[in-house]
């Protein structure tokens, strides 16, 4: 049950960071549940990159990195990893979050969809 949680969520998260990835490579507008221009005032900040890397791609990458180590790999060092990886990520996530709150005053519907996202598997993987 908890690993196919995890697998449910990180397939949600890589067609979220998809979807945004190949919005922004495309040049066309990410469409927000919530607000009309809300997604793209924090996809656009200067808070969108980490270490000059579109968020959304790192998120991809991180996605599809659980799901080979929680399913294809299945080594004790690698899940350690894992843990820790997920551990950051849920942090970061929260980090940015608060950032859209603080800071940007705008609100990404998949940027806190992917947060919250983050923080579950999080959990999920902590208990492997």
């Amino acid at each position: 049950m908890q690993s196919t949680l995890i697998l449910i969520l990180s397939i949600f998260g890589i067609l979220i960071t998809a979807y945004i990835s190949i919005a922004h490579l495309s040049k066309k507008q990410v469409i927000c549940p919530i607000a009309k221009k809300s997604c793209n005032i924090v996809l656009d900040s200067k808070y969108s990159k980490t270490l000059g890397v579109k968020n959304e791609f790192i998120g991809l990458i991180y996605y599809i990195l659980i799901i080979i180590a929680v399913f294809a790999i299945q080594s004790n060092s690698i899940i350690q990893i894992a843990k820790i990886v997920s551990g950051l990520a849920a942090l970061y996530s929260i980090i940015l979050f608060g950032i859209q709150i603080k800071i940007i005053k705008s609100y990404c519907f998949w940027c806190i969809t992917t947060a919250v996202i983050n923080v579950l598997l999080f959990v999920l993987i902590i208990k492997i």
